[in-house]
């Protein structure tokens, strides 16, 4: 689970960041889902609760026992 999160968080993040760097003007709801994003890391570093943890246990995606 732990390599799915950080797939998903940095591929998230790759995309919002390439959809910034676009010529055109960028739609305020890319800049407010990235700070969404920011946010939520952040939240989940104090909490140790991320929203996308849960969608993967009900995916049945394993958690690491390492």
């Amino acid at each position: 689970m732990d390599r799915a999160l950080r797939a998903t968080s940095g591929g998230v993040l790759l995309l919002v960041f390439l959809i910034a760097i676009l010529p055109s003007d960028i739609h305020w709801f890319w800049k407010a889902f990235i700070v969404f994003m920011a946010i939520n890391q952040i939240q989940s570093a104090f909490t140790g609760w991320c929203p996308v943890v849960s969608l993967y246990r009900k995916l049945g995606i394993k958690e690491c026992t390492c």
